[in-house]
């Protein structure tokens, strides 16, 4: 097993140009994705709000996801996470489920932590509040199920004097020459915080497919979308 921890203080200093213009740009595509997803994660909280004060109402309530602390339906901290990208020209990019060795690819990983109060499920401080100042960790395990081994990539931060609500990052992926044997990637996302006597963690059980499917024989084609409760997966061959 081989854990890589990156520096996200090192990373984020103003004066270091990026060595790395292909990262620079999936940076930029998981910022704007971060953008658009905050605008509409606005009016989805402010409707858990006002419905029973964000506990089991019909309007409005977040659907149940493997993130702890959970009360109910009130997700008070989850991650989820993209497959994998590769920076080819304009975007939207190249879909990157087929990687050839030594190409660059790239997975985004995003945390959220509810920023809404919900008194009847416990949170009369939201979960934005109760973690500012706490640090977090983000992990990627990479099994190579074709080969039967597995590295840890992390990044590592704190919070500010409240959380975040979306917390972005983006990995990117090691694509070693597999040998005639092409390895299937096995991608799993943690998001925890780190400080003692902080029950917030959860793992990704959905991620957004930026690829089409485009079926098989009785299966009908998917356009990209999020999948839910499926393998993150992914092919690296050697061209």
């Amino acid at each position: 097993m081989t854990t890589t921890v990156t520096d996200d203080t090192a990373l984020s200093s103003p004066d270091s140009a990026p060595a790395d213009p292909d990262l620079d740009q999936a940076e930029k595509w998981a910022s704007d994705y971060a953008a658009r997803i905050n605008d509409s994660l606005k009016p989805r909280l402010a409707l858990l709000g006002q419905s029973q004060n964000g506990s089991n109402g019909a309007h409005g309530a977040v659907q149940p996801r493997i993130g702890d602390v959970q009360v109910g339906q009130y997700v008070s901290f989850d991650v989820a996470a993209t497959s994998p990208i590769q920076v080819t020209g304009l975007p939207p990019y190249q879909p990157g489920k087929v990687i050839a060795a030594g190409e660059k690819a790239y997975l985004v990983a995003i945390g959220f932590v509810n920023p809404v109060p919900s008194i009847s499920s416990g949170f009369a401080v939201p979960a934005t509040v109760q973690l500012g100042g706490r640090r977090w960790r983000m992990s990627l395990d990479l099994a190579d199920i074709t080969h039967g081994t597995h590295q840890t990539l992390v990044r590592t931060g704190t919070f500010g004097p409240v959380a975040d609500v979306l917390t972005v990052r983006v990995f990117e992926l090691p694509t070693p020459d597999p040998g005639p044997d092409a390895a299937v990637y096995e991608a799993n996302v943690t998001f925890d915080i780190v400080d003692k006597a902080q029950p917030y963690a959860a793992f990704a059980t959905t991620f957004l497919d930026i690829d089409s499917d485009p079926g098989f024989l009785f299966v009908p084609p998917q356009p990209p979308g999020w999948r839910h409760d499926l393998p993150n997966r992914y092919m690296v061959y050697d061209k």
